[in-house]
Parts: C-alpha cells; sequence; structure tokens
C-alpha cells in the first residue's frame, strides 16, 4: 500500500537540514545587519540594529547652529527611518526565508490571511471577538 504524501514527506525531510543550514545563516546576518537613517536636512545620522536598538548617532558640526527644538526634530526623524528601514531588512530576509521553507510558497502563505498584515487581522482594540469576550480576555 502506498501513501499520497509519503513522497512529500520524504522530500521535505531531505530538505530540512539544507533549510536550517540556510536560516541560521540568515539569522546571523539579520543579527549583524543594522540600518541608518539620516534626517531631512542631512545634519543627523542614526544607525539601528536589527531590533531597533539605536547603536549610533553621527551630528554634522553644522548642527550645532540649530535651536533645541529643531535639532530634537532633526533626531527623531533620523531615528525613525532607521527603524524602519531596520524593520523593514529584517522583514525581507524573513520572507527570504519563508520562501524557501521545506514545502515551498512560503509557510505564512498558506496561513488564513498570511498575505495581509497582523493589524488587519486583529480585531481592533476594544472591539468584541466573535464570541463577545473582550478583546483582553
Amino acid at each position: 500500500m502506498t501513501f499520497p504524501g509519503l513522497d512529500r514527506i520524504e522530500a521535505l525531510a531531505r530538505n530540512l537540514d539544507s533549510w536550517q543550514r540556510e536560516l541560521a545563516g540568515k539569522m546571523t546576518e539579520l543579527e549583524d545587519s543594522s540600518a541608518e537613517g539620516m534626517s531631512d536636512s542631512g545634519l543627523v545620522r542614526v544607525t539601528a540594529a536589527a531590533d531597533g536598538t539605536i547603536v549610533s548617532t553621527e551630528v554634522n558640526a553644522r548642527a550645532m547652529r540649530l535651536d533645541s527644538y529643531t535639532l530634537a526634530e532633526e533626531f527623531t526623524a533620523a531615528a525613525k527611518r532607521a527603524q524602519e528601514a531596520a524593520a523593514a531588512r529584517v522583514r525581507e530576509l524573513v520572507g527570504e526565508v519563508m520562501a524557501d521553507a521545506p514545502g515551498g510558497g512560503g509557510v505564512m502563505a498558506d496561513a488564513p490571511g498570511g498575505d495581509r498584515p497582523a493589524e488587519a487581522r486583529r480585531p481592533a482594540a476594544g472591539s468584541q471577538l466573535p464570541d463577545d469576550r473582550p478583546d483582553w480576555y
């Protein structure tokens, strides 16, 4: 007796080792990655790690001519851009790994709502779940 899914399971098992090695490499790449963000004026540059932690800042000497409010805005804009770029890099690397996952097509593509952002799949704050439980339940 043959089982229709057995060939697929065997193929998945054969590919699992190479996928795990690729995943480890991507994780290392992710841990070592960072992203930069620059203010509109170009006077402030911020570097963020993959987890969004600010790891360095650079301030052009001309920025010292700015008032404190404007300088704070410059730092905020540069930091936000650095963190957004770092998050985009994380999404890119995770997408590459998931697309190459055993079984192909990506794991999340098969999940309900996998093609929508997480916010679109969650009930809105304060809304009721289908069984009328509050969302904090």
